[in-house]
């Protein structure tokens, strides 16, 4: 499997610079504007068109449910204060 990890550091720096950058045109900044709650909504919204589409068994839909959740993830931990790596650090340690 190639590894394409690098994508979620890529997704984080945008996630920072756009936190600040007043854009409203900026769906991630239109996103992080309107809250914890928000975030929230849109990761439950995407986990559940995940879980449909898997039960499905559309790859295609499933390719693309499971990045607009990563991506929303990613908001939530973003306005929880909470960085990517501290989750991978987890994620390591329970391998143990």
């Amino acid at each position: 499997m190639e590894d394409h990890t690098k994508i979620i550091n890529e997704l984080w720096e945008i996630i920072n610079e756009k936190e600040n950058s007043g854009d409203d045109n900026s769906y991630t900044y239109r996103t992080l504007e309107k809250g914890i709650k928000k975030a929230s909504q849109k990761v439950g919204e995407e986990a559940s068109e995940l879980i449909i589409a898997s039960l499905a068994e559309t790859k295609k839909e499933i390719i693309n449910e499971s990045a607009d959740l990563i991506y929303h993830w990613l908001l939530l931990l973003k306005l929880s204060d909470v960085d990517p790596n501290e989750v991978f650090q987890e994620l390591k340690n329970r391998r143990k």
